[in-house]
Order: C-alpha cells, then sequence, then structure tokens
C-alpha cells in the first residue's frame, strides 16, 4: 500500500480509538513525577513543566555560566537552562537521559529551552556541536545524550547541527572526584576538530548536559577557536 493509499485509508477508518484504549491500560508515565501522562503531554507533564527549576540566565548579560569562563576562553554568551541541585527534577531528567536511554528527555528538554532562547531575542547560531563521547564510551552507552539535545534545540534555534565537526580522541578518566586543575589536566587535548574550513568565520554553539568546573567545554573550546570561528558559545541544559 502506497502512502497516500495509507492516509486514505486512515482517514476513512480512524482507529484513534485504539490509542485511547491502549493509553488506557498503558500509559505514558511522566518522567518527572511517575504519573500518567494525557494525550496531550509530551514525556513531561504540565505540573511538572511549570516546577522545573529554570535559571533563565540567558536574559542576563552577565550570568553565572558566563563567569566561569571569564579569563579562561572568549566567549560570545554562556547559559545553562536548569538548576542541578541533589533532589530536584533537574537531576532526576539528566539522570535518566544520560545512563537509562531516554534521549526523548534530551530533545524534549531541549525544545524547550529553545523556544525560551529564541522567545527572548537569542542570537541563533550557524552551527551546533554536541560535545563529543570518545567513540568506545559511545559504543558502550549506545548514544550520545548531547546530540539529542542539539536536536531539541534546533526545532528553534534552525541551525546546522555539526555532530561529527569535533571528535574525542583521549577517553580521560572521570572528572568526578578531581579537582579543578586535575580536570583541566585530565581534558587538555582531547579532542580535535575534523574539518576546520567549515567552523571558520561561524558562530558555533557548543552544547552539554551539565556544567560544573566548566573544564571539558572550556577544552573543546579551545579546541574549536584554533578555527578561527567569528564567535563561540556554550550551552547546557543544567548547572551544577
Amino acid at each position: 500500500m502506497g502512502r497516500k493509499s495509507e492516509n486514505k485509508f486512515r482517514q476513512k477508518y480512524n482507529f484513534g480509538w485504539l490509542s485511547d484504549f491502549t493509553r488506557l491500560f498503558f500509559p505514558e508515565i511522566c518522567i518527572g513525577c511517575a504519573q500518567p501522562l494525557n494525550a496531550t503531554e509530551d514525556t513531561v507533564c504540565i505540573d511538572c513543566l511549570i516546577k522545573l527549576p529554570r535559571t533563565n540566565y540567558h536574559r542576563l548579560e552577565v550570568n553565572p555560566v558566563l563567569n566561569k569562563f571569564r579569563g579562561r576562553i572568549q566567549l560570545e554568551s554562556a547559559s545553562a537552562f536548569l538548576y542541578f541541585a541533589q533532589g530536584n527534577s533537574a537531576r532526576a531528567f539528566l539522570h535518566h537521559l544520560k545512563y537509562n536511554g531516554r534521549q526523548d528527555i534530551g530533545r524534549r528538554l531541549g525544545a524547550l529551552y529553545g523556544k525560551d532562547l529564541m522567545n527572548d531575542g537569542y542570537s541563533a547560531p550557524d552551527i551546533i556541536i554536541p560535545l563529543p563521547l570518545h567513540p568506545s564510551k559511545q559504543r558502550i552507552r549506545g548514544y550520545n545524550q548531547c546530540a539529542s539535545i542539539a536536536e531539541g534545540l534546533n526545532k528553534y534555534l534552525g541551525a546546522e547541527i555539526g555532530a561529527n565537526l569535533v571528535k574525542r580522541v583521549s577517553n580521560n578518566s572521570t572528572q568526578t572526584k578531581k579537582g579543578r586543575f586535575e580536570r583541566w589536566e585530565n581534558v587538555e587535548k582531547i579532542f580535535v576538530l575534523t574539518d576546520p574550513t567549515r567552523v571558520r568565520g561561524k558562530h558555533i554553539l557548543l552544547i552539554d548536559d551539565v556544567v560544573t568546573t566548566g573544564s571539558t567545554l572550556e577544552a573543546c573550546g579551545h579546541t574549536i577557536l584554533e578555527a578561527k570561528p567569528a564567535k563561540l558559545s556554550f550551552l547546557t541544559l543544567a548547572t551544577a
């Protein structure tokens, strides 16, 4: 059956009742509160969306995320969507995104952030680059969580996604228990640009899930700056 014939068949025989029936007995669950989603909700219920711990940092010319990088790297802007703290919804969302395969969370929250940004006059980039994982880590996880965030953001930013423009060439050890200087030593020279000519003269937006000290973003940003982009900006879903 061709696509046109299939569409006509669907229009003639409306099976919307079957979807409603299935939802009644096997409802989709909100990732935030574990309550059933209604037919108009996607991934996160309206109540949890209202309670999201938004930073609104993008509305400030100077904000705590941008200040993390002051004197360390030249940026056009830097911001984060949510506050990341023990026990809050952002922490739960990011855990499911990063470790439980819930890429839909990255796309959903990324889209919400993109909508907020553009509603407030954000200067859209030319290219969005998701912070890359080392290939061995991505094979184990099965995906790069930053790529799903970039996809969500791009519903409103309308940029090119340069998923393979930067590669991670060193599988550095975890950053969790390292101090700031140790974190910097741990990430120095672990990224390479695959095509510097695509970056030159462009506004580049680098995406990560959470910013803590910012050492990994900084290291990747310096690699990008070697290709002489016109501007470099950072965005993350959350800030610790």
